[in-house]
C-alpha cells in the first residue's frame, strides 16, 4: 500500500516472494536501514571532524574565533533555509545543527577526549542521529525518504509546493494546496492536472483544483478515484424528485461522479442568496442532449406553480407525451415568432403586477391568491385577493433554427429583462457558436448545462474559463458518454462548477410515466394567470387564445368517425337528386372562371381593401407576424409588386392595425384589441 501524503491515495499490491536465502534477506535489510543511515554518518564525520580539527587547531584562539562564527552563520542558513517546511521540521533542523557545530568547535580546541567531550559525543550523537530515524519512521513507510505526496507534487512541477491534511469523503478527496510564494500561482496547478491523473492512473475529468478566490498561491486539490457515473440509471426508475412540490425545490437531474444530487435552480431566493436565471443547455449530436431536457423539464412539470410555453421545430419529436401539460406549445417558424413577440409583451405586465403587490423577485407566495395584507395592490393596507402569478418557463428547443430565422435580436430583450418577472428562458441547441447565438444572449443566459463536445472550442463557448481551468473538460467525452455533462448556475457551489454529473437515460419504457405526468399537470398543475393570458392575448390574438390544446379527458374517438345509426345519410337538400340520371347541359359563359387569374387589376382604393382583408385572413389564421415575402402568391393574383406592399403596410402601422417587430416584419395588431 503506497499513501500519499494526507488522504491522496492509491493502492497497489506490492507481490511478496518468499526469502529462500539469506542473501536476499541481507539485501531486503540493507534496503529498509539505507534511508535511516544519512543521520548516523553525520554523527560518525562529526567525531572525524573534531579529531582532526583538534590535530591542526588545539589551543589557538584564532580558531576559536572563527569556528565560533561559522556555527553560528550554520545555524542561522539552516534556519532560513527551512522556510519552505513546516515548523517542527525547521525547527529540529536549527537544533541539530547547532549542536553539532557547538561540539565540533569544542572539540577542535580541546580535545575530542577532554572532560565531558566524549561522554556528549556519545550519548548526544545517538540520540540526535535516532530522533532523525524516529521522525522519518512516522513521516513515512516509503523508503525513498520522502512522501509520496511531495514526489508527486515534484513529479509535476510543483517540488516545493505544500499539501495540507486532507479531508477524505466517500468517493472524494479534497487536500489544501499550498505553492511557494513567488515562485508558482493557481495557473501552474491548472496546467499539471492531466500530470497528476496520469501519475494516480485516474481520467483527467477526475481530478480538479479549485483556486482560493483570495489567494493566487492557495486552493483545494479534488480528487474522484472511482467513476460513480459509469453506471447508466434509468429515469422511470426513480422519477421526478418532488412531485407536486414547488419551482423553488432543486430540480433533480441526475448525479455527480461522487454521488452527489445534480441539482438546478430556475428563480431566485433572496434568503439563500441566489439570483434567478436562464438555462442554456447545448451538446453534440449522440451526447445526451435530448434525455437532459426531459429529465429537466419533467421536473419542471411536476411542479405545482408553473406554466410553461414551448417552441420546437422538430414537431414534438421528444416531447409528444408531455404535450397536455404545456399552456402553449407551437413548431412552426411564424408560431415561434409571435411567441417572441408575446414574451416581450408579457415581461411588462408581470413586472407590473409583481411591483404593485410588493415582491422584489418572483418567489412561491406570488403564484397563491393574495391574501397577505403585506402583498397587496391596495393603497388602503387590505388584502386584494388577486389570482396569483405562476413562474413561467419559455423553452426554445433546437433554438439554433428559430436564431436562424428570427435574428439574435430575437432573444436579446427575453434574456436580459424576464428574470425579474418571474420567467425562465431556456434555449437548447447543438453548438452555441458565435454564427449560431449572440455572444450577448449567451452572457445573458447566465446557466449552462453543457453535454459533450466535439473540442476544446466548442467547450469555451459553453463553460467560463474558470471552470475550464478547474479541470472540466468535456470534450474528453464528446458523445462517447452520453449524459455525461457540467451544470453552471446560481445555487451550485463554485467548487462544484467542474464536477462532471450525468442526467438519467429515458427509455421506451418511460413514455407511460411521461404521459401521466402530464395528465395529472393539466389536472392539476398552475393554470396561466390573467395578467400573462391578457398580455398575450393582445399581441398574438387568435393565435394563442386559440391555441392547440389537447383535452386529457377527450375520448380516443373523434366525433368525426362517430355516426348516428337515427341520422339520414343524405342531406335534405339532396334527397331527389337521382344518382343516375345525367347532369344538365352548360349554358353560354357557364364554363367561365369565377376568379379572373389574370387581365385584371384593382384600384388603388379595391386593392387597399384587398390588402386588408389579406391581414385579417392572416389573423384568423394565427400567423401574427407578418412581412412583404408573405405577400408573394397575393401580389402574382393581383398584379402588385413587393415594393408597393411593404408601402401599404408601413400605413397600416401608421394606422395603428400592425406594429414594428424589426428586421422588416409587421406585428398584427389584434381587431378585437385595437378597437
Amino acid at each position: 500500500m503506497k499513501h500519499l501524503g494526507g488522504g491522496l491515495v492509491a493502492t497497489y499490491e506490492e507481490p511478496i516472494h518468499p526469502r529462500t536465502s539469506g542473501g536476499s534477506t541481507r539485501s531486503y535489510l540493507v534496503r529498509r536501514l539505507q534511508p535511516h543511515l544519512p543521520p548516523w554518518i553525520g554523527v560518525a564525520g562529526v567525531g572525524i571532524a573534531g579529531a582532526l580539527g583538534n590535530w591542526r587547531w588545539e589551543g589557538s584562539a584564532g580558531a576559536g574565533v572563527g569556528l565560533t562564527l561559522a556555527s553560528v552563520a550554520l545555524t542561522g542558513a539552516t534556519w532560513w533555509a527551512g522556510k519552505t517546511t513546516s515548523s517542527q521540521r525547521r525547527l529540529h533542523s536549527a537544533i541539530t545543527v547547532a549542536a553539532g557545530s557547538a561540539w565540533l568547535t569544542g572539540a577542535c580546541l580541546a580535545g575530542p577526549l577532554t572532560g565531558a567531550m566524549d561522554d556528549l559525543y556519545l550519548i548526544g550523537g545517538p540520540v540526535l542521529a535516532l530522533s532523525w530515524n524516529v521522525r522519518l519512521t512516522l513521516r513515512t513507510s516509503d523508503p525513498a525518504g520522502e512522501t509520496a505526496d511531495k514526489g508527486l507534487l515534484e513529479r509535476v512541477g510543483l517540488a516545493r509546493a505544500q499539501i495540507g491534511a486532507a479531508k477524505v469523503e466517500p468517493n472524494r478527496v479534497t487536500a489544501p494546496l499550498l505553492l511557494d510564494a513567488g515562485t508558482q500561482t493557481n495557473d501552474d496547478v491548472a496546467k499539471a492536472l492531466p500530470g497528476i491523473a496520469s501519475a494516480l492512473d485516474v481520467p483527467r475529468t477526475a481530478v480538479r483544483y479549485q483556486p482560493d478566490p483570495s489567494s493566487e498561491r492557495r486552493g483545494e486539490l479534488v480528487i474522484v478515484p472511482r467513476d460513480m457515473l459509469a453506471d447508466t440509471v434509468r429515469w422511470e426508475e426513480e422519477g421526478p424528485a418532488f412531485p407536486g412540490g414547488s419551482i423553488t425545490d432543486p430540480l433533480i437531474l441526475g448525479v455527480y461522479d461522487d454521488g452527489a444530487p445534480l441539482a438546478l435552480w430556475l428563480p431566485g431566493d433572496k434568503q439563500a442568496g441566489r439570483n434567478a436565471t436562464h438555462l442554456l443547455i447545448a451538446g453534440m449530436t449522440g451526447s445526451g442532449k435530448g434525455d437532459g431536457a426531459l429529465n429537466l423539464m419533467t421536473e419542471i412539470l411536476t411542479r405545482k406553480d408553473v406554466i410553461m410555453w414551448l417552441s420546437d421545430p422538430k414537431e414534438f419529436q421528444d416531447f409528444r407525451p408531455l404535450l397536455p401539460a404545456y399552456d402553449w406549445a407551437v413548431s412552426a417558424s411564424a408560431d415561434t415568432e409571435i411567441m417572441v413577440e408575446a414574451v416581450k409583451a408579457v415581461i411588462p405586465a408581470r413586472t407590473k403586477w409583481l411591483g404593485a403587490h410588493k415582491y422584489r423577485q418572483w418567489e412561491a407566495a406570488a403564484s397563491r391568491k393574495q391574501t397577505d395584507p403585506k402583498h397587496s395592490c391596495h393603497d388602503d393596507g387590505t388584502a386584494c385577493g388577486c389570482p396569483g402569478l405562476p413562474f413561467h418557463v419559455t423553452w426554445f428547443e433546437e433554438a439554433g433554427v428559430s436564431l436562424g430565422l428570427l435574428g439574435d435580436d430575437a432573444f436579446n430583450s427575453i434574456a436580459n429583462l424576464a428574470r425579474s418577472a418571474g420567467m425562465a428562458l431556456i434555449v437548447s441547441l447543438q453548438r452555441p457558436s458565435h454564427d449560431q447565438i449572440a455572444t450577448t444572449t449567451r452572457d445573458a443566459l447566465g446557466g449552462r448545462l453543457c453535454f459533450g463536445v466535439p473540442n476544446a472550442t466548442a467547450a469555451g463557448f459553453m463553460l467560463p474559463d474558470t471552470v475550464l481551468d478547474a479541470g472540466a473538460a468535456p470534450e474528453r467525452w464528446a458523445n462517447r458518454r452520453p449524459g455525461y455533462n457540467y451544470l453552471v448556475a446560481p445555487g451550485i457551489p463554485e467548487e462544484r462548477y467542474a464536477d462532471p454529473g450525468r442526467t438519467r437515460w429515458f427509455t421506451d419504457e418511460s413514455v407511460s410515466l411521461m404521459e401521466t405526468i402530464a395528465q395529472w399537470f393539466a389536472r392539476n398543475g398552475a393554470q396561466v394567470d390573467p395578467v400573462t393570458e391578457k398580455a398575450a392575448a393582445t399581441v398574438a390574438g387568435r393565435a394563442y387564445t386559440e391555441r392547440r390544446r389537447v383535452d386529457v379527458d377527450a375520448s380516443d374517438l373523434e366525433d368525426d368517425d362517430m355516426t348516428d345509426e337515427n341520422e339520414p345519410l343524405v342531406d335534405a337538400d339532396d334527397e331527389g337528386i337521382d344518382p343516375e340520371q345525367e347532369l344538365p347541359a352548360l349554358g353560354d359563359g357557364a364554363d367561365l372562371p369565377l376568379v379572373q387569374e389574370t387581365g385584371y387589376k384593382p384600384d388603388p382604393a379595391e386593392a387597399r381593401q384587398l390588402l386588408a382583408q389579406a391581414i385579417a385572413e392572416f389573423e384568423a389564421a394565427g400567423q401574427m407576424v407578418i412581412g412583404p415575402k408573405d405577400f408573394t402568391d397575393w401580389c402574382d393574383r393581383n398584379g402588385y409588386s413587393r415594393p408597393w406592399v411593404s408601402e401599404r403596410l408601413k400605413e397600416a402601422y401608421l394606422e395603428g392595425r400592425l406594429a414594428d417587430a424589426g428586421r422588416g416584419r409587421w406585428r398584427i395588431v389584434p381587431q378585437m384589441y385595437n378597437a
